[in-house]
């Protein structure tokens, strides 16, 4: 299930949303900082997740 996260750059600490299936390398708005790569799927996140938006408690 596809969602969006609030992560927190390891580098800076800002803090941005990126999409848990993120396709292009995300990086840092602020320090350049790579947060997730894309892994052909789901991303992989290098960054402190803080909030998951869109994921079902059921």
């Amino acid at each position: 299930m596809s969602c969006f996260y609030r992560v927190r750059c390891p580098s800076c600490g800002n803090e941005q949303i990126i999409y848990s299936h993120a396709s292009t390398t995300v990086r840092c708005q602020i320090c350049d900082e790579i947060l997730a790569e894309p892994r052909g799927g789901r991303a992989k996140i290098k960054a402190q997740i803080t909030y998951i938006y869109g994921k079902k408690t059921s």
